[in-house]
């Protein structure tokens, strides 16, 4: 009766208790290193996504204040954060950095170009290249060239800076 119980038991097929529980064990591991892993990877997209926007609309913030100053007839005040300007059919206009925002100020309102912006500067150059700082009254009339950098703040308070932007400005007639 023994040796047929034992023959029994040679014969069965299957996993005992400790195999089922030490597999489990196992893909319960490899599950979790696996969405540490996918976690990891979101995180990095949606990092580089938010960058991207931001990098996005400072060029088109770029874009517009190179435009606006490009179309200058006459800058009436030019400090490293701030110039006025006039522009044909278009009145006094006011390009300035202050809490953070960048605004374009016209007639017609108030518009902000980009918020969440760290640091802007604009530094004002004459035909030779000269720099004037700070510029004059007399300058004024002189100023061929203005530079400016803009630091905004992107993803995680990351910073990105966009240095030596060049806008140039036609001689009044």
């Amino acid at each position: 009766m023994l040796h047929k119980m034992h023959r029994h038991m040679l014969d069965e097929k299957g996993f005992t208790l400790i195999e089922v529980i030490v597999s489990l064990v196992l893909i319960g591991i490899m599950a979790a290193i696996a969405g540490m892993g996918l976690v990891r990877i979101v995180e990095g997209y949606v990092f580089a996504k938010q960058n991207a926007e931001t990098t996005q609309k400072a060029q088109i913030a770029i874009a517009r204040i190179a435009k606006e100053l490009g179309a200058a007839t006459g800058i009436t005040t030019a400090v490293p954060a701030s110039i006025t300007y006039t522009r044909t059919g278009s009145g006094t206009i006011i390009i300035s950095f202050a809490n953070s925002d960048i605004t374009v100020s016209a007639n017609a309102g108030t518009a902000t170009l980009i918020n969440n912006v760290t640091a802007f500067t604009q530094s004002y150059f004459n035909a030779a290249g000269v720099q004037f700082y700070p510029v004059t009254a007399t300058e004024l009339a002189n100023i061929r060239r203005i530079d400016f950098n803009l630091t905004v703040s992107g993803a995680n308070n990351t910073p990105l800076s966009f240095n030596n932007n060049s806008v140039f400005i036609q001689e009044s007639f």
